[in-house]
């Protein structure tokens, strides 16, 4: 576990979170106010785009099973095996992207528009978005295989740091197209085009930095490929649950309840989204060290990794989700600028949604950055596949909470058993203590039941009130959570570590 290399993820992890907070900003916005019934016609973009996005979990199976496996490989100097990895990770893309220019064609035999319900883009429009959307996944596919490719030798900053640049750059063109009111198929190729561009300059920096990263088909083979096909699928599943849980409601809510509902549901999840991100940073910033120490099999140097980087996690829950929820009424107000109304109830939902997703991720970045991860995988992709049609029932008898309320009992049952195989990934002489994990979950009911008046309240304060109640609030929580999972142990290590490598970096 190296201090500098763990930093260094956490300042693109930091990047990577101010882009998605830049795009929240413009992107969401500029669709409400340029656009004429510009609340429908979000939620008709948010349709279309998750009508496809199940297909990335390929992208998420493949290049998460290589990376990894090519990091594990490289740890213990197997380059031959790394670059077979990689090689064979590549002609598999090859094949789904030919599959995809192919049968991506099948979208204008169907009727999108109708079977959507779309009202503000017309049937050919719909479809050429689509077929532009598909595309712009496949190519995806090798950018990320690119990008995350740095990781097998340590770097997996500088292949962040492009794809932050290739985000940005996203981010800009499509403001820009919004504001001017562009079309659906416009607003596809604009991602598509960035995609393809960051894809050429991505290889062209590996071959100037390292070369020995850049792929060659040459070095797979098919009989890798078929190997490569049941980790990678079981990631896949991993992914396909995701769509399920953050897509599949999308689409059920525009048939049920319609586009506005949609642009609802999708607005007040974003706002929960950011908080989420800040959390999943302490997690992700650590998956590169998890796979290397997996690699060396050096099982208690992972076991201080996983309890360091807990009690930051259970430290930045409570601040970060229901500070999001105390701020809940500022934000709305300067993002959307009243367009959208305060929902106490909805808010309060998601923020504690939001808190046991923080603590699940945190636990299954230990069985993905490890490719342990088939039993999770089919568990969960069962799981959400019942609750997304549990959720069909009860968002018809309770609307938008009824989803919420069924996502937060799942997430719930599915962080226990992650916990669990937590315990079976580690050797018996290097198990894990469950101690502060018991400790949080006192914690964050106590911190919800308290911090419920001020945020329902908080819909007939005035603004200054509630967001000076709202910061007070987060300050008591952060006291509290900073001496509830000792974190002052971890600044003390900190500065351990700063005051030893200080002369190293003066010489």
């Amino acid at each position: 576990m190296r201090l500098k290399r763990i930093l260094q993820l956490l300042i693109t992890a930091f990047l990577g979170q101010g882009l998605t907070v830049l795009m929240q900003l413009l992107v969401p916005p500029f669709f409400l106010k340029f656009y004429g019934q510009g609340v429908e016609v979000y939620g008709e973009w948010i349709a279309l785009s998750a009508s496809v996005n199940y297909l990335g979990t390929l992208n998420y199976g493949v290049q998460t099973y290589a990376n990894n496996q090519m990091t594990i490989l490289f740890t213990r100097g197997d380059i031959p095996g790394a670059k077979a990895i990689q090689a064979s990770a590549f002609r598999l893309l090859l094949l789904v992207l030919a599959v995809f220019l192919i049968g991506g064609l099948a979208v204008f035999l169907l009727p999108i528009a109708s079977m959507l319900r779309l009202r503000h883009v017309a049937p050919l429009a719909s479809q050429i978005t689509l077929y532009l959307l598909i595309l712009q996944i496949g190519v995806n596919m090798f950018f990320s295989l690119l990008t995350n490719s740095y990781m097998a030798v340590g770097r997996l900053h500088r292949g962040n740091y492009i794809s932050s640049a290739q985000r940005f750059v996203w981010i800009i063109s499509m403001a820009i197209a919004v504001a001017m009111r562009s079309s659906f198929p416009t607003l596809a190729a604009i991602q598509l085009i960035s995609l393809l561009l960051f894809t050429a300059y991505a290889l062209i920096d590996l071959r100037h930095t390292e070369r020995v990263l850049v792929p060659s088909l040459r070095d797979g083979s098919w009989a890798e490929v078929g190997r490569m096909l049941k980790p990678s699928g079981h990631f896949g599943l991993i992914a396909l649950a995701g769509f399920l849980t953050w897509q599949g409601p999308v689409i059920v809510i525009q048939r049920v309840l319609g586009p506005a509902m949609v642009t609802l549901f999708s607005l007040v999840r974003v706002v929960f989204q950011m908080s989420r991100q800040i959390l999943s940073m302490a997690s992700n910033v650590i998956a590169q060290d998890i796979t290397m120490l997996v690699g060396k099999a050096d099982w208690n140097e992972l076991r201080r990794l996983y309890d360091l980087s807990e009690r930051v996690v259970l430290f930045l829950i409570p601040v970060v989700s229901i500070g999001s929820l105390l701020m809940c009424p500022l934000l709305l107000r300067l993002w959307l600028h009243n367009r959208i109304a305060y929902y106490p109830s909805l808010c309060i939902e998601m923020a504690v949604v939001s808190a046991i997703l923080g603590l699940k991720e945190h636990k299954t970045q230990f069985q993905s950055s490890s490719n342990a991860h088939e039993k999770l995988s089919t568990r969960i992709f069962i799981g959400y596949a019942v609750m997304l049609t549990i959720s069909v029932y009860t968002m018809r008898a309770w609307g938008v909470a009824g989803f919420i309320i069924t996502w937060l009992v799942w997430e719930l049952l599915q962080t226990a058993y992650v916990v669990y195989l937590n315990h079976k990934l580690f050797p018996d002489d290097a198990q894990i203590d469950n101690s502060l994990l018991r400790r949080f979950l006192i914690f964050i009911t106590i911190a919800f039941a308290l911090t419920s008046y001020p945020a329902i309240a908080a819909a007939h304060w005035p603004l200054a009130i509630s967001t000076g109640v709202a910061l007070a609030c987060i300050l008591v929580l952060a006291v509290a959570a900073y001496a509830t999972f000792r974190i002052d142990e971890i600044r003390t290590l900190l500065m351990q570590r700063v005051s030893r490598n200080r002369p190293t970096e003066t010489a």
